[in-house]
């Protein structure tokens, strides 16, 4: 009977060491984060857009290449502000595949446009002159 509680013994020492590791490498850990944005929204006029929608989309590596969007409205002086997005990994999967990045489009009323930021990128842009024409992003 001694032996067979030091092998059940030593099986849950195993299967706690395997359990622990399991853990370690699937628990999410911050991999880095897109900032805040806010975005300054004018016409070819230079006329703040008031009520255009803006998306926002990023990569998130643990939604496996889906990319998660954020719809918001440019305030009444044409002001857009999309939160700072934490972005997660796991050991697991490896070193991140995706720097952090973002996306930001509009259209509505005959105009459109858009602003790309990615890590490497020192500044974000914080003024988008809409062109004319129609929507390219439907």
């Amino acid at each position: 009977m001694p032996r067979i509680t030091k092998i059940l013994k030593l099986v849950l020492r195993v299967l706690a060491v395997i359990f622990l590791i399991g853990g370690v490498l699937w628990y999410p850990y911050k991999s880095g984060a897109v900032p805040e944005w806010r975005i300054h929204v004018i016409d070819a006029e230079g006329h703040p857009v008031v009520g255009i929608h803006a998306i926002e989309e990023w990569v998130d590596p643990l939604e496996e290449g889906m990319t998660p969007l954020d719809i918001r409205e440019t305030d009444t002086q044409g002001f857009v502000v999309f939160p700072r997005r934490q972005l997660h990994s796991r050991l697991a999967f490896g070193p991140p595949q995706y720097q952090p990045a973002g996306h930001v489009y509009m259209c509505g009323e005959g105009q459109y446009g858009q602003a790309f930021w990615d890590a490497k990128d020192r500044e974000m842009v914080t003024k988008l002159e809409l062109k004319k024409g129609p929507c390219p992003y439907v």
